[in-house]
């Protein structure tokens, strides 16, 4: 109630209805915080992102110190970001439905973090490629699509009655059949059910796929397999030997 009554005084244009839940009245807003995360009306998280770049940004500012520690070896300069960083910055995130711009930020973000935990600087022309061989972290697309993939699956197999796996039903039944409303010209926006069938390759299989732990477990995504190959090509050893010497 107190997060929907905040966002509610920064609202813009005519007032939304309300609705009645339990007896208390409950306003529509367009934004509002719930379990830590900001819900949009317009069913995107672009605003959530932006908010979680940030927090996390102000992470990384408070860890300067432990950056430029030359007694700390990169490996656990690296499990300090992931546990403090990264788990700021991707919270929720297997919930989120997401741009190719909003993939790019975070991406973005994520590989200048690198380059300032491994002391590397712009004018030493280091690709992004040499610098995830050293740090041998995924990439964010491929965290976050993971953590989709084991969220999907464990709503799956949840019991029919609980309510999450019957949202999830009722997207799987009505994904595909938008002929039965009318929406704007033009390519549809994609959907959070959408990037599941997606990174699995399985569009009409993954519902019926997701009831086996094991099956499903197999068909994780794999992403990071492209840097990985990248790392092969560009000789990982000799790049991890060149900059071995920077607080590693």
């Amino acid at each position: 109630m107190r997060g929907g009554e905040r966002a509610k005084e920064g609202e813009s244009g005519p007032s939304s209805p309300s609705c009645v839940i339990s007896g208390h009245q409950v306003g529509a807003v367009n934004r509002f915080t719930y379990l830590g995360s900001d819900v949009d009306s317009s069913g995107y998280c672009t605003p959530e992102i932006l908010r979680r770049i940030g927090l996390a940004s102000s992470i990384m500012s408070q860890l300067d110190r432990v950056w430029r520690q030359g007694r700390l070896s990169n490996t656990a300069k690296f499990n300090i970001y992931s546990s403090c960083v990264l788990s700021s910055l991707l919270y929720a995130s297997e919930t989120w439905t997401l741009f190719k711009a909003d993939i790019a930020k975070l991406e973005a973000f994520h590989m200048t973090n690198q380059r300032r935990i491994l002391g590397i600087f712009w004018y030493e022309f280091v690709t992004n490629v040499e610098v995830a061989t050293l740090s041998q972290l995924p990439s964010i697309n491929e965290a976050i699509s993971r953590r989709r993939h084991s969220l999907f699956g464990h709503v799956r197999r949840m019991d029919q009655a609980a309510p999450a796996h019957q949202a999830l039903d009722f997207c799987h039944v009505t994904t595909g059949l938008t002929a039965i409303w009318r929406r704007q010209p033009g390519r549809p926006p994609i959907c959070w059910i959408e990037q599941v069938t997606t990174s699995t390759g399985l569009s009409p299989g993954a519902w019926s796929v997701a009831t086996n732990r094991s099956a499903w477990r197999a068909l994780r995504p794999v992403d990071g397999q492209a840097w990985r190959g990248n790392e092969r090509v560009c000789g990982g050893e000799e790049i991890s030997r060149k900059w071995i010497g920077k607080g590693g």
